[in-house]
């Protein structure tokens, strides 16, 4: 009876474990399902999510007839432990033939009804070891991106946010990688979408086999993917962002036919204390972007305050140039004033209607005259293609770069107020001072002087554009760099 016992101890014990664990599934999709209830879903996210709720409380419903199986068959077999008990007590023990008569069948009917009662919980036990084992793959599924087999962004945040509470509490080093494909867009556009699925994966793939068994790749959304990598000090998390890097860069991708190739943009930041999860996402988002402006197929890390590229500094090597081939490239296709205009006032109406704040930069290159000055007009004129190839590899897709004046631009940002736009800003300076161009063995460091300005009521397109040039006079006259000093000699 002891060895009973404990194996229905065992059953119920397993049986409450597994229905509160589906239990607490449930509640955990619920609670998601209440956050994420502010924003806009695409359908099939919702029809997942509906799915995900009905397996989990299917489940659940499966558990809990169960365990009233299991009870009722238990209670049975306690009511014929009664009964047995009830028939032992009314033998006369005077009469020793019919006494040991009694006992037998008595025993006989325990051996029976325990053996009964085995069977029932080995099948109850068959059927919750299945039952777990469908949570077990549930929870799975829930935390794994289906296209890459990577941990998707759910298990991300978790582990970072786990990670971030132990480097804190323990004082343990910890980095944060982020990467993202270069010109995955153009890339699908070109050879579309299930090129890209198939690039995506191999990407994954070669995310696995490239990081630390310790270390969690994952795919962060889209074509960006992250490796948070525990117990691992900045220095060596460089060492890992190249090791990346260039896996990628030498991988080749077979599709119907095809041998396609993509290289990688990184940012890495280590954590520190003064960092939460968003600040340690922030910052290597950063170095992210830095790489992309600094040409793309490169990484850069964050030191808390700025973005430092890995290795050594590569310079922008200016073309000479000749009649026969001409040096500008991505200015000849950016909008003149008149079509950023036209673009600007489509902007505005849309921000008005949705209610969404927008911000205008309106930047200058310093120091423009001097080259034209120290060189040729030609070689200044590479140069302001080059500075305006770095602004569009900064910005978003959804932003606009145009071609005001000669060497004036003006930026777009949807979306953005004057404080987001300061981040903006930073990161083009950013850019510039960690990459400057190389000609003729001479270094020319360059800078932006820029002007910004926000979206008021009622405003034109005029007003908007004069504020953020009136910003950036008040920059210029408020002792900006004079020209000839943005020149040094290499």
């Amino acid at each position: 009876m002891t060895g009973l016992l404990l194996v229905l101890n065992i059953v119920f014990s397993a049986i409450a474990l597994i229905v509160g664990y589906a239990l607490g599934i449930w509640t955990m999709t619920c609670r998601h399902r209440r956050q994420s209830s502010t924003g806009p879903e695409a359908p099939a996210v919702e029809r997942q999510k509906n799915i995900e709720r009905e397996r989990t409380l299917m489940v659940t419903e499966r558990l809990r007839d169960l365990a009233a199986v299991v009870a009722n068959d238990v209670g049975q077999h306690s009511s014929k432990m009664g009964e047995i008990t009830e028939g032992l007590k009314t033998l006369d023990t005077t009469d020793v033939e019919a006494t040991g008569a009694g006992l037998v069948n008595a025993l006989s009917k325990i051996v029976v009804a325990n053996q009964a009662l085995q069977e029932r919980l080995a099948r109850a036990e068959e059927q919750i070891a299945a039952q777990a084992r469908e949570i077990h793959q549930h929870e799975s599924e829930a935390r794994t991106d289906s296209l890459t087999g990577l941990a998707n962004r759910r298990a991300f945040d978790d582990e970072l946010r786990r990670r971030c509470s132990e480097a804190e509490r323990n004082g343990t080093a910890l980095s944060l990688l982020i990467m993202d494909i270069d010109y995955f867009k153009k890339f699908n556009d070109t050879h579309g979408h299930q090129a890209g699925d198939e690039v995506l994966r191999s990407v994954g793939c070669k995310l696995k086999e490239v990081c630390r068994e310790m270390d969690l790749p994952c795919r962060y959304g889209g074509e960006e993917f992250a490796v948070v990598m525990p117990a691992t000090p900045v220095e060596d998390a460089k060492i890992g962002a190249e090791r990346v890097r260039k896996a990628v860069e030498s991988m080749t991708t077979r599709f119907e036919g095809k041998q396609l190739k993509v290289t990688t943009s990184i940012g890495v930041a280590q954590f520190v204390n003064a960092d939460d999860t968003t600040r340690l996402v922030r910052r290597a988002d950063d170095a992210l972007y830095a790489s992309k402006a600094a040409g793309r197929n490169s990484g850069y890390w964050h030191d808390g305050q700025q973005s430092h590229p890995i290795g050594v500094r590569q310079h922008m090597i200016l073309p000479k140039c000749t009649k026969d081939r001409p040096a500008a490239l991505t200015l000849e296709s950016l909008p003149n004033r008149t079509k950023f205009a036209d673009e600007l006032r489509r902007r505005i109406a849309e921000a008005v209607r949705t209610e969404q704040p927008i911000a205008v930069l309106v930047a200058e290159l310093d120091g423009y005259q001097a080259i034209r000055n120290r060189f040729d007009t030609d070689t200044a004129y590479a140069a302001l293609d080059a500075v305006a190839t770095l602004i569009r590899h900064s910005l978003r897709e959804m932003d606009l770069v145009a071609r005001l004046s000669e060497s004036r631009f003006a930026v777009i940002l949807p979306g953005n107020t004057l404080g987001t736009a300061d981040a903006v800003v930073f990161r083009l300076a950013n850019a510039l001072k960690q990459s400057p161009l190389q000609y003729d063995n001479q270094l020319i460091d360059l800078e932006l002087v820029t002007g910004k300005s926000e979206l008021r009521m009622s405003d034109s397109v005029e007003m908007l554009v004069g504020r953020a040039e009136a910003d950036l006079h008040e920059q210029f006259s408020g002792g900006a760099a004079d020209p000839e000093e943005s020149l040094t000699a290499g």
